[in-house]
């Protein structure tokens, strides 16, 4: 049986049958952009049908659209080198073989953010590129005081758009959060599972047969955030609960929720994961968000094009707590209280502040990581466990931790700086820690001698122009490193 196209169908049922040839419309050729934020919020088949189409009607009558680049999962903040399809069109654009005249775009908030537009459309003008908008009818012209005056007007109605849809958001969750203690997301803690939690609130969307989703205890891993909590009130220190837990064999988080932790290694439990457990205040039962946020915004998100940035741990005080419990607490409020007083740092017993002059700058020369500021004796001092923790048992034949005085380490800074020899005093030796620092050096010690070498060098984040010279040491460290005995 022959299938009719549309055309076909539509001239059969007006009377009118005929073929129906397709038609080349002469002119331009366009190259279509395009892009959709995320892959899993929104129908990227819709949005790039409705962008095509306000694309066509465009061009209608001047050119046809020969090539299409249309970015998934892209916020429009990053720039045009950062986005795969956006660098493919520029890449394109530039090639000896390009096979399009211009470029058009159904929306102007859906390719360009800030003032991305004049660099882009300036960076395709002299490639000998037009770029069309419809909210420019056509071709724009950077040139023209009109149009110029219309690009600044949109790129603030997009950035202001921004802006207002980020503070909805932001204020309908918090009043979600601590009013209907929702769950909005997120990686659920270690030991809570989500299960169904009902119909959706909202009766249109209950209508739709939309669920909410809840936390609810699960049988294998909220029996052990029992135990830590329960343990940790008994006063046993974190690593020693983080080196029983690997012992016994038990799952650790990301072991648990391979799913959500694809970035971890699953196999063991460490300090900061129990440290983490025991500061959440959602196993009290209660919903908690905005315990962290992302600042800046870039390649790098999840997949789907869902967050990017640096992670930022907020402090409490910006937290949204619910109002009344929502889910099953696995720790009760006054056990929780008391873990948390177990958690504030302690001062010294003799109530000084302790200094450490060379903190960061001193790096262990038998494994070539930072040694930690130890204090012992009443005086600082600096140590090195080599990767191994309180959580980690130490494998028979393994070097042993390693200690150096800070008194010692400056005494022989300062003979390989050509100070004084001898105790260094007080002042010296902070004279002695700033000139390391302002050279940008490092101190290398590996039991027996002391070495200073150039820190290695972040070069993409460094302008030329800053980057540090050694006026006082002019040393080539592969020929001549400055070593003493100490």
């Amino acid at each position: 049986m022959a299938t009719l196209t549309n055309a076909e169908l539509v001239a059969a049922l007006t009377g009118r049958r005929r073929p129906v040839a397709p038609s080349e419309v002469p002119g331009l050729r366009f190259a279509f952009y395009g892009r959709v934020s995320t892959s899993t919020f929104q129908d990227v088949q819709t949005s790039r049908a409705w962008q095509r189409a306000v694309s066509d009607e465009l061009i209608e009558g001047v050119g046809s659209v020969v090539a299409e680049f249309f970015d998934v999962g892209v916020s429009r903040r990053w720039s045009w080198l950062d986005r795969p399809e956006a660098a493919a069109l520029l890449a394109a654009a530039a090639g000896p073989d390009r096979d399009f005249d211009a470029v058009v775009v159904g929306e102007y908030e859906r390719a360009f953010h800030g003032d991305q537009f004049r660099q882009v459309v300036a960076r395709l003008n002299l490639l000998g590129v037009e770029v069309w908008l419809p909210e420019a009818g056509g071709p724009v012209e950077l040139g023209s005081p009109v149009h110029e005056a219309l690009m600044v007007l949109l790129g603030a109605q997009a950035q202001r758009e921004v802006a207002r849809a980020r503070q909805r958001v932001l204020a309908a969750m918090r009043s979600q959060t601590r009013l209907q203690g929702r769950f909005l997301g997120g990686r659920p803690p270690y030991g809570y599972p989500l299960v169904d939690g009902g119909r959706h609130p909202n009766p249109v969307h209950g209508r739709w047969g939309r669920r909410v989703q809840v936390l609810a205890p699960d049988p294998v891993t909220a029996p052990w955030v029992r135990w830590v909590f329960a343990e940790r009130a008994r006063g046993r220190t974190v690593a020693s609960l983080a080196r029983e837990l690997n012992e016994r064999g038990v799952v650790c988080p990301s072991g648990a929720d391979p799913g959500r932790n694809a970035h971890r290694s699953g196999e063991r439990w460490i300090v900061r994961t129990v440290a983490m457990i025991l500061e959440n205040p959602r196993y009290t039962g209660r919903q908690v968000w905005n315990r962290s946020s992302t600042t800046g915004h870039g390649p790098g998100g999840r997949p789907g094009g869902r967050g990017s940035g640096v992670l930022r741990w907020n402090p409490v005080s910006e937290w949204e707590v619910s109002e009344r419990i929502v889910h099953e607490p696995l720790v009760d409020d006054e056990t929780f209280v008391a873990v948390q007083g177990l958690r504030v740092a302690q001062p010294a017993k003799d109530g000084e502040v302790r200094r450490y002059l060379l903190a960061g700058l001193v790096v262990c020369g038998l494994c070539s990581r930072r040694m930690d500021g130890h204090w012992v004796h009443g005086r600082a001092g600096y140590r090195c466990r080599h990767g191994f923790t309180s959580a980690k048992r130490r494998s028979d034949g393994e070097p042993r931790n390693l200690y150096v005085r800070e008194d010692h380490l400056l005494e022989a800074l300062s003979h390989l700086l050509a100070r004084t020899a001898g105790p260094v005093e007080e002042g010296v030796g902070e004279e002695l820690v700033d000139q390391v620092r302002e050279q940008r050096l490092q101190i290398h010690y590996d039991d027996h001698r002391l070495e200073i070498r150039p820190a290695p060098l972040m070069l993409k984040t460094m302008e030329p122009a800053r980057r540090p010279v050694q006026p006082a040491l002019a040393l080539d460290w592969r020929a001549d490193v400055k070593v003493v005995e100490i």
